[in-house]
Parts: C-alpha cells; structure tokens; sequence
C-alpha cells in the first residue's frame, strides 16, 4: 500500500467497524431486553394486575423473540423484541374475552370448573423499557461495541 492510498483504506476500514459495531450493539440490546423480559414472567399465578404475567406453560416466555439485527443507515441498525403469541398482545394491554365458537367461556382453578360469558383480563405490561433494562441494554452495546474495536485494532 503506498502513502497515497491509505486515506481510502482507512475509510473503508472505518465504514467497516462503523457497519459492525451497530449490527453488534443492536444485537447486543434485543438480546438483553428479550433476557430481561423472559426473566420477568415469575411469581405466583395468576400475577397481581400490573406486574408480569405468571410463567405457567413457558409458552408465552419462549414466544418472546429478538429478529437479528439489520442495517438501517451508515453507522444504524435496528432490531426488535417481541412475543409471538396470540395471547401475547391482551396480557400485556388488558381487555375483554368472549367465547368465539361456544356460549360459555369455561376454565377450571383448582378443582373447580368456572363458566362465564366474558371475562376481563387486567393489563399485565411485560415488555416495558424500564430504566433498569435501558441501563442493561446500554451496558450490553457498550460491550458490544468495545469488542468490534479491540477486534479491528487486532487485539
């Protein structure tokens, strides 16, 4: 490599750690946020109205899902954390149940059997970006980004 072209080499070396350490920072977050909620869903059953729901089958936990990471930009990158559920979207907002194909909604506690033509299911907010898991996410980039560096520089 002469002289002349270093200034190109160097650019392109910056636009590669740049493109790099964003992919790997979004990743980083999703990852956190997705084990921070997962670890959430603890607790008895059924969960106090606006905490988390209650882990009973793990479905709704192992549902929650982080997509890889993806380029948005020069130096952007986003990523996305979400369940996957069809459930998912009233534990966390709330709302009313109907029967769809019966008369009667029908559930058993214990060993009783319950029957109810609607049901209102109280919010329980799990995918929620408190200051904790913004803290975590942070410190998870960070890392994230220290690594991509160190790699680049060749140590």
């Amino acid at each position: 490599m002469t002289p002349a072209e270093l200034p190109a080499a160097l650019r392109r070396l910056a636009a590669g750690v740049r493109d790099r350490a964003a992919l790997d920072a979004a990743d980083a977050m999703a990852q956190s946020f997705q084990a921070s909620v997962v670890r959430s869903m603890t607790g008895p059953s059924p969960s106090p109205p606006g905490t988390p729901p209650a882990r009973r089958t793990g479905t709704l936990a192992r549902s929650v899902r982080a997509e890889p990471a993806r380029l948005a930009g020069a130096g952007r990158a986003t990523s996305s954390v979400a369940p996957h559920t069809v459930y998912a979207r009233i534990q966390q907002l709330g709302g009313d149940i109907y029967p769809v194909r019966a008369k009667v909604l029908r559930w058993t506690e214990g060993k009783k059997v319950r029957y109810a033509r609607h049901v209102h299911l109280p919010a329980r907010p799990y995918i929620v970006m408190t200051g904790e898991r913004r803290q975590e996410c942070r410190s998870a980039a960070v890392a994230a980004v220290e690594r991509v560096v160190r790699e680049a520089l060749g140590g």
